[in-house]
């Protein structure tokens, strides 16, 4: 009974030191979400306000840009010739005022066609009391009972509002308004037309109050929202909110501050965010109030969503540590448990997990017990090890230095050698006793071998006949080792042709300084091992001591193509590397005469110099640079020397192909521009016609021109075309057919249609404005 209380206490102490890191860390969790949370939240009320106020800056824009072209149509009836003769018309059916009357209902011009905005317009003249618009003449009596009835202003109103005021941009307030017998709301722009101090008439411009609405429609304001538009002195001009006519603002304007801004404020109860700002054009004032949750509607929604998710996230996250909890001390338990049946070692700790440091403490005595076992088997290991050196089996350095330690040996920051022994008397011939005499020679060569190296190698058999040996020295030793490899390999072909009367050959591999390299040198030491017996020669030869093709240098003819090729084209990594090669080639792995090697380099020099014609480059800069190798040493330094001069000769080159293409862009960009510009007038000209003339792809054509200027092929021409046009219909009494075809049009119909599309009107109105 004892015993089991002192598991059952083991157990709930093991799972409470498993289940508080996890709450702690859930709870830490916690805490940096909490944080984070917050952070967001301000960045999302901060983008949402500024969003909204974007939404009310962008929409004054466009009101303001509209009221500009207002403006702008409200001076071109004000300058123009017939309004200004008809002022002084007091009566208006006499003689030929009659005439006027139907030459003004002809010539003035329905702005409302090109511009949305505009619901009509009316000019009203003082003298005559006449009203025109486009098309049509009224009277006084019968325009303001007949066609535009206001419900505040009757004709006398109107007539007081004509002759006893200047208006200069000048805008009434939204009124109902019964158009031809239809109700609108409409906004009224004023502009006087004669003289301050002396008015003769007004140009009235009739606004639907549904275009503005339109215009801020982005923003959103229903829902209890409102909207109103103030002039500079703080009267509603415009109401913008749908079914809202108050006629004063529910806001205290003294609050505004600054040219824009927001404010949050309780109004009528409700909790509101009244956004505003000021037109720099005509000093109005834009105001929009919306309840605030409407405008953080997003960011409630995303508050909610976080408290829920943390909510379930908290309850999930302490079901999961619970279960967590009580899945690792699952395995410890059952750890204790099977330990418990083999000791009574649980007595004497405080908890399971010291019980099980200290079993584990044994476990690492008897792995120290094994381990001196495994270092018996270090021979093996090591024959094992050197087999993958020899073979190449090692990727990279880094294994090979791993696995050294394993085999108990430390070899880094030494330099190898590899020589191949080749026991000769073991080809005439087999039986089982002269197979038995050799094994016993091979093993007892192979001994000698080792105690002639002592410390400075390893042996290790690749054939029945054949021994690898691996030498290591330091790397400060290498100028003088070779003698040393020389006497100890000399010293062991004596004893074996002394001793066991068999005669020993070997090859000698290159010196190498890594691990990986071994299996170069014992490549090399097989080569010269095959040379050594293919001459049927005795003792040893060094794979440096091969024949070499000293009299044929490396600089094919597709090599020199492609080298030209890559410079003309400016590649300077790819000739750099080409270049690097063959200097790796010729000056590294062949061992050329210096008479080749000079041969070698004149190639190199004749190479550039058929490139330099072809690029229109000074050639005498090479001549120069050529000039040095006549007058250089015969060594081979000065030959590097000489090489590395080439090197910096192709860099130029490709620098001059380089900079050369950046100057044939400007030309080519400049000679296309001058083609459209003495071309314009050709109605065949297109993009087509243009890169034929120049000779190059009209795809490539479009995207260059598109790159250099920024606008497309065609869109500069039209411009081109259009410009022209314009001075012609301003400064020349050719009709439009004639201009459309002396500007490139085929067709005047194209021309007027392109004219109107890009400047809103005919090139016939356009004329009449500019004459």
């Amino acid at each position: 009974m004892k015993s089991e209380a002192v598991r059952s206490k083991g157990r709930h102490r093991l799972f409470a030191r498993l289940l508080i890191p996890y709450l702690v860390f859930l709870m830490l969790a916690m805490m940096i979400g909490w944080i984070i949370y917050q952070k967001t939240i301000v960045l999302i009320e901060k983008e949402a306000t500024e969003n909204h106020m974007n939404l009310l800056e962008q929409s004054k824009d466009v009101l303001d840009r509209r009221l500009e072209e207002l403006a702008s149509i409200t001076q071109q009836l004000v300058a123009d010739t017939r309004i200004i003769q008809f002022q002084p018309v007091t009566d208006p059916f006499n003689g030929t005022n009659t005439y006027r009357i139907m030459d003004m209902n002809k010539s003035l011009y329905d702005y409302k066609l090109s511009n949305n905005f505009v619901f009509n317009y009316y000019v009203l003249f003082k003298n005559s009391e006449m009203v025109f618009t486009s098309g049509a003449s009224y009277s006084y009596e019968h325009f303001f009972q007949r066609v535009a009835n206001f419900n505040q202003m009757d004709s006398k109103a109107w007539s007081s509002l004509i002759a006893n005021q200047f208006h200069t941009r000048h805008m009434l307030p939204a009124q109902n308004v019964m158009m031809e017998g239809l109700p609108y709301s409409m906004l009224t722009y004023l502009q006087s037309i004669g003289y301050p101090g002396n008015p003769q008439g007004v140009i009235a411009v009739m606004i639907d109050q549904k275009e503005i609405q339109k215009l801020f429609q982005g923003l959103h304001i229903s829902d209890g929202g409102w909207a109103y538009i103030l002039d500079n002195e703080g009267k509603i001009i415009s109401s913008l909110s749908p079914g809202i006519e108050k006629d004063h603002v529910p806001f205290e304007i003294k609050r505004l501050t600054g040219s824009k801004g927001v404010i949050e404020q309780e109004l009528d109860s409700n909790q509101m965010m009244v956004t505003y700002t000021k037109s720099s054009y005509n000093g109005w004032t834009y105001l929009v109030g919306q309840p605030t949750a409407v405008v953080l509607g997003k960011v409630r929604y995303i508050q909610k969503i976080i408290f829920t998710f943390a909510c379930v996230f908290l309850v999930a996250g302490i079901f999961v540590a619970y279960l967590l909890a009580y899945r690792n001390s699952r395995p410890l338990r059952n750890i204790v448990n099977m330990i418990m049946e083999k000791t009574d070692a649980l007595s004497q700790q405080r908890d399971a997990i010291g019980f099980i440091g200290e079993t584990v403490s044994g476990l690492f005595q008897n792995n120290h017990r094994l381990q001196s076992e495994i270092e018996q088997q270090v021979p093996l290991l090591r024959a094992a090890y050197f087999q993958r050196l020899l073979t190449g089996q090692f990727v990279s350095a880094r294994d090979a230095d791993v696995l050294l330690k394993h085999v108990g040996l430390d070899l880094q920051g030494m330099s190898y050698l590899v020589t191949i022994v080749h026991l000769r008397g073991f080809d005439n011939g087999y039986s089982s006793d002269l197979l038995e005499e050799l094994d016993m020679k091979r093993v007892l060569a192979k001994e000698m071998l080792r105690r002639a190296l002592d410390y400075d190698g390893f042996v290790y058999d690749i054939a029945d006949d054949q021994f690898a040996v691996l030498f290591i020295y330091k790397a400060d030793q290498v100028a003088s080792y070779k003698a040393h490899v020389e006497q100890k390999l000399k010293g062991t072909r004596d004893t074996i042709n002394d001793q066991l009367k068999l005669v020993s050959v070997y090859g000698i591999g290159g010196v190498c300084d890594s691990l990986t390299g071994i299996s170069r040198s014992y490549e090399q030491a097989r080569e010269a091992l095959n040379a050594q017996i293919w001459n049927n020669k005795e003792g040893g030869l060094w794979y440096d001591e091969l024949p070499t093709d000293m009299n044929n240098y490396y600089f094919p003819q597709d090599v020199e193509t492609r080298l030209i090729h890559l410079a003309k084209a400016g590649d300077q990594i790819e000739v750099q590397h080409m270049l690097d090669e063959l200097y790796r080639e010729n000056f590294e792995h062949r061992h050329l005469s210096m008479s080749v090697m000079k041969l070698f380099l004149f190639e190199m020099w004749g190479c550039l110099v058929k490139l330099l014609p072809q690029m229109e480059l000074d050639q005498q800069i090479v001549y120069s640079r050529m000039a040095v190798l006549n007058s250089s040493n015969d060594s081979y330094d000065s030959m590097r020397k000489n090489y590395v001069l080439i090197r910096a000769t192709f860099q130029w080159v490709c620098e001059s192909a380089n900079e050369n293409k950046k100057s044939q862009n400007v030309e080519l960009i400049e000679t296309i521009i001058a083609l459209l510009q003495s071309s314009y007038m050709d109605s065949d000209l297109c993009l087509d016609k243009v890169a034929d003339q120049i000779r190059i792809s009209k795809v490539y054509l479009s995207q260059f021109f598109k790159e250099q200027t920024g606008i497309n092929f065609s869109d500069y021409l039209e411009t081109l075309r259009m410009e022209q046009a314009k001075m012609l219909l301003q400064s020349t009494g050719q009709t439009v057919n004639e201009i459309s075809e002396h500007v490139g049009y085929s067709s005047s119909n194209t021309f007027c249609r392109a004219f109107k599309r890009l400047h809103g009107v005919s090139p016939t109105a356009y004329k009449k404005l500019h004459t």
